[in-house]
Parts: structure tokens; C-alpha cells; sequence
């Protein structure tokens, strides 16, 4: 009884710890911890994996559970999004839970529709009211 507990307590500990090659992690990791790689770790709901510029579809790319903004600023400096969208800027990807992959707009594939930029609830402009 004994051994064959032992057993099954290994096995947890170790799918708990995303040590199966291969596997997704059972855990979400919280802010400022790492995620994606081989392991696939995933953040937390409130969070999204930032990953660094240029890593958005390399295979096991690593980046880091973030905190999405609240607001931005307006600013245009676009930026193209892992999503392929093109973004006013960083932080209007980041609002939306998207890491950047490049600078500038999103380049269009041969023979596609030019990318249209993506409108964030972060900058939206108020109504005035007269």
C-alpha cells in the first residue's frame, strides 16, 4: 500500500510541476513568473505571456506573465501584434493581452487584404455631452 502510494504522489508532483516533456503545465503562473517554452505554461486569466519582440510563433518561446494596461496613452507607433494585427502602439496590444512581435505595421501576405489597424476600448475617445 505503501509503494503504490508513494507511486501515485510522484506522478502528481511531477505533472504539478510540468516535468512531462510535452505536457502542458496543470499550474497558471502568476505576474512577473515565466511562460510558454517547451513546457507550454500558461499565465493566469488577469495575465498574458509577453514574450520578447521577434519570438511570436518560435517554437518554444519563453516570455513572462504581465499585467495588461488598464488605459494608454495616444501615441502612434505602430506595432504589429502576435496576432498578426497591426496595433496604434505597445500598450493598445497589451491592453488586448497581445505581445508585439515587430515594430511598424503588420506586413500583408501576398495576395491578402492590407491589415486594418485594431481599435482599443483603451483610447477610444469620450463623447461630450452639450
Amino acid at each position: 500500500m505503501g509503494l503504490h502510494f508513494g507511486r501515485l504522489a510522484a506522478a502528481a508532483l511531477i505533472a504539478a510541476a510540468g516535468l512531462v516533456v510535452g505536457m502542458p503545465s496543470l499550474r497558471a503562473a502568476n505576474l512577473d513568473d515565466a511562460c510558454g517554452g517547451p513546457e507550454k505554461i500558461t499565465c493566469n486569466s488577469a495575465l498574458f505571456c509577453r514574450k520578447e519582440a521577434g519570438q511570436c510563433g518560435v517554437a518554444d518561446a519563453k516570455g513572462t506573465c504581465e499585467k495588461a494596461p488598464a488605459f494608454c496613452i495616444r501615441i502612434h507607433r505602430p506595432v504589429c501584434g502576435c496576432n498578426g494585427k497591426t496595433y496604434p502602439n505597445e500598450c493598445e496590444a497589451r491592453h488586448v493581452k497581445v505581445a508585439v512581435d515587430y515594430t511598424g505595421p503588420c506586413k500583408k501576405a501576398p495576395g491578402a487584404a492590407e491589415p486594418k489597424p485594431e481599435k482599443s476600448p483603451a483610447t477610444k475617445k469620450k463623447k461630450s455631452s452639450k
